[in-house]
């Protein structure tokens, strides 16, 4: 029998090993490890314990939990896929304004992952129409299953699995898309990441060229096509980024950029509005 004592034990033991591998936030990954595993006496404790185990191995909490809490939503998530960010849901309240997603508006989440953007977005605006737009097999497996699962809190959801490189992948949106949302890879290889990222998140989620804008240079292209003329982006970038990512947006274009601060109030997240005149960077 396994008492509150030696629960206690175990407990203790394990904030140690986590505070010794390195983890950020030791007590919160505790409280939701707990929360999971140790649950039902001497094989929850085992399971437990191998879980810490896998956190000291600074393999992402939502890896081992096998879901994340996104704006409301609890997603599906797992080894294979990028677990997405508490921090990115400040674009989601901006994103749900009337201002920027008109009533039974159209929205595109581009680089959608396992859906978090899109889906929240469609949970505060059921009267919109939201397409979640991913290239990624496992990506798109557990993006079907997060629509499936919230689909009673949800308007209309589409998947559409697309290769934002390809020519022509966005074409059906042209001119008549109110919204884009993308929270896409925006990481330089030179830059030092957390083994949680480095080596544990897939890299094509991480990564993006040799100054990490690469794809922020194409969602930037395919928006303005996508998009009607007062039409609104956008963007999560790194902290370093917002001066590139105001640059690259201004122009004939795009007009009224503007950089705001995530829920951690680093200034991650670009929005631009589609310039009424005709044309496209």
């Amino acid at each position: 029998m396994t008492t509150a004592q030696d629960i206690r034990s175990v407990r203790d033991a394990a904030r140690a090993r986590l505070a010794e591998a390195g983890v950020w936030d030791v007590d919160g990954d505790l409280a939701a490890l707990g929360e999971r595993f140790l649950t039902g006496g001497a094989a929850a404790v085992a399971r437990f314990e191998a879980a810490v185990a896998e956190r000291c191995r600074r393999i992402p909490l939502g890896h081992i939990t096998g879901s994340v809490e996104f704006d409301g939503l609890e997603l599906v998530v797992g080894s294979g896929v990028f677990v997405p960010r508490h921090e990115s849901t400040a674009l989601v309240a901006w994103a749900a304004d009337g201002r920027a997603l008109p009533r039974e508006g159209v929205a595109l989440d581009l680089c959608s992952g396992v859906g978090a953007l899109g889906l929240a977005l469609s949970r505060r605006r059921p009267d919109a129409r939201v397409t979640c737009v991913e290239r990624d097999d496992t990506c798109l497996q557990y993006l079907r299953r997060n629509v499936a699962r919230h689909e009673g809190v949800l308007g209309t959801v589409d998947v559409l699995a697309a290769d934002l490189t390809e020519p022509g992948c966005l074409d059906a949106f042209t001119g008549r898309t109110d919204l884009v949302v993308a929270n896409p890879p925006y990481v330089s290889p030179d830059v030092r990441l957390l083994p949680e990222w480095s080596e544990h998140q897939p890299r094509a989620a991480v990564y993006s060229g040799a100054d990490g804008l690469d794809l922020i240079r194409r969602i930037a292209r395919l928006a303005a096509a996508a998009l009607r003329p007062g039409g609104r982006l956008a963007l999560e970038h790194d902290r370093a980024q917002p001066e590139q990512v105001r640059a690259l947006l201004h122009g004939d274009a795009f007009d009224d950029v503007t950089t705001f601060a995530d829920t951690a109030g680093e200034p991650r997240i670009t929005v631009a509005r589609r310039a009424d005149q005709e044309g496209t960077p």
